[in-house]
């Protein structure tokens, strides 16, 4: 990111900078919860001291608060506090890593969250039509460049959505692309890298292996037209919103060849679009299926949002071409929780952007188990703000058994401390275990295709993020949660069944000493 390296952290973003070292902070996270104790909005974020003040009535008033004059968004107690937490690290810890890495409101974090004033500016305007007044020539020159650098930050956010999913399907490992166009493949002949046969010309090996494969598909893929099998490639975002995903788009469907998401969306997927053909003789469409309780609802007319113009229906759906193909691109909302509509098709792979699952905010059991409800080895992207967050998603997955334990790399399973039956002999073959480790189905990196527009932690003020700066894949489990109770039942009937064996076994040797016994003179 240019912008951290102008601020000479290369691109390193200091994600974690609040404090968390001081009695009175320990405190207050530990007897409240992360809505009632926002450190630096309801808290001091040096101390923790609350800044409402309880009065009769059951009225909150707010204390004498202080707020930092450089970005006016972190709020303290009292001036003392105010320069405590901007203070270096080394002066107030003396070079301890007790707080190691947390810069606390140093003249970087307070650059950055006034950067976030502008951001919040630029999106107002963007999507309000609405302009800045500037008094002087000079304010005017220096306000408009703040502006147009704040509307291009806001601008790769969104735009990091379509660029995120269609690349890292692509850029992903081998394995993630094989499984992703794996009906693509199954409908079609895949083609040689030495020469391409065409359907007239085909031999008669390649005709059986096609009668084979057309007699074992399944009704639904059977369904053929004059000129051959339909392709269409099917991928699922779930939790969209049109907050992000969806961004700017109210539903209505009349100029729709404006609307700047569905062009982002058609111009970002000629990336995956043209990897795909590189095997696959034609695709058709390409199906972009987002569901969510916030996805947009369907306007009928000019979009003016009167109530005549609601649709019944709770589905929206815009057509574009593909730009330099035949393809279209296919885009329809599904207004409820993922689940919940029985009617959509099987995914070819599914998506969800920043869910937050080890977040006790949200319930994400019921989406997770219809996603591994499909065919087993549904390839899936997971992005998180922060890489913290993305380790304790990833244990969600492992715990709900969504995903197979055995195909994360070690250091995964050692951070998020999670045990399998090869964790005990992993050090007994080096060499072996390089191999096993290349052949995981799961990854976890920073994201290349993160937009630039840094955002305010809403729970402590100094901790800034990145939206989807993280990205995970991996591939369902089917079955999720069903089989970690089978697990469980199956750990409790392997003990019951030891405990029978064991008491049978005790059995068993006091009758054979009674039969010795019995038979032996001597011994009785």
């Amino acid at each position: 990111m240019d912008l951290l390296a102008s601020l000479g952290l290369e691109n390193a973003l200091p994600e974690q900078s609040t404090r968390l070292t001081h009695p009175g902070v320990i405190s207050a996270l530990q007897t409240n919860n992360s809505s009632e104790c926002q450190l630096g909005f309801n808290c001091c974020l040096t101390c923790g001291a609350s800044l409402l003040q309880q009065h009769e009535g059951d009225k909150s008033l707010k204390k004498k608060e202080v707020n930092c004059k450089g970005c006016n968004r972190v709020k303290y107690c009292s001036e003392v506090c105010r320069k405590v937490d901007a203070e270096p690290q080394q002066l107030l810890h003396g070079g301890d890593d007790v707080d190691e890495g947390a810069l606390g409101h140093s003249p970087v974090i307070c650059s950055l969250l006034n950067l976030c004033n502008d951001d919040e500016t630029a999106e107002d305007n963007l999507y309000n039509n609405t302009t800045t007044k500037h008094t002087t020539t000079t304010t005017k020159h220096t306000t408009i460049q703040k502006e147009e650098a704040a509307k291009y930050r806001v601008q790769t956010e969104r735009e990091s959505y379509p660029a995120t999913l269609f690349n890292m399907l692509t850029d992903g490992p081998p394995w993630l692309i094989e499984n992703l166009s794996r009906r693509l493949r199954y409908r079609e002949e895949v083609r040689s890298p030495d020469a391409k046969v065409s359907s007239s010309g085909s031999s008669g090996s390649e005709r059986k292996r096609r009668g084979k494969r057309d007699r074992q598909s399944s009704s639904q893929e059977e369904t053929v037209s004059s000129s051959g099998l339909s392709r269409e490639l099917v991928l699922h975002i779930v939790g969209a919103s049109v907050d992000s995903e969806l961004w700017g788009w109210d539903g209505t469907t009349t100029s729709y060849t404006h609307n700047e998401m569905l062009d982002a969306y058609a111009e970002a997927s000629t990336n995956v679009l043209s990897y795909l053909k590189n095997f696959i003789d034609s695709i058709d469409s390409i199906r972009l299926v987002f569901v969510g309780p916030d996805c947009p609802k369907p306007r009928r007319g000019s979009g003016g949002g009167g109530d005549d113009d609601d649709d019944e229906t709770s589905v929206c759906r815009l057509d574009k071409s593909i730009p330099g193909s035949k393809t279209m691109l296919h885009i329809e909302t599904h207004c409820c929780n993922y689940g919940e509509d029985t009617t959509l098709p099987d995914p070819d792979a599914i998506i969800f952007f920043n869910p937050g699952l080890s977040c006790t905010d949200y319930d994400w059991s019921k989406a997770l188990s219809a996603a591994s409800s499909y065919e087993s080895s549904t390839p899936f992207l997971i992005t998180t703000n922060t890489e913290m967050e993305g380790f304790a998603d990833i244990k969600c997955l492992v715990d709900g058994g969504y995903v197979d334990s055995m195909e994360l790399p070690t250091y995964i399973l050692e951070t998020v401390d999670v045990e399998t039956p090869s964790n005990n002999s992993r050090h007994n073959d080096e060499e072996e275990d390089d191999d096993v480790e290349q052949n995981k189905k799961f990854f976890l990196c920073e994201n290349p295709y993160a937009g630039l527009r840094v955002r305010q932690s809403g729970t402590m003020a100094n901790d800034l993020y990145v939206k989807s700066r993280w990205v995970m894949g991996g591939l369902f489990q089917r079955g999720g949660d069903v089989i970690k109770r089978k697990k469980r039942k199956t750990k409790m009937v392997d003990k019951s069944k030891k405990k029978r064996k064991e008491s049978q076994g005790q059995e068993k040797g006091s009758d054979r000493k009674k039969r010795r016994k019995g038979g032996n003179p001597a011994l009785i």
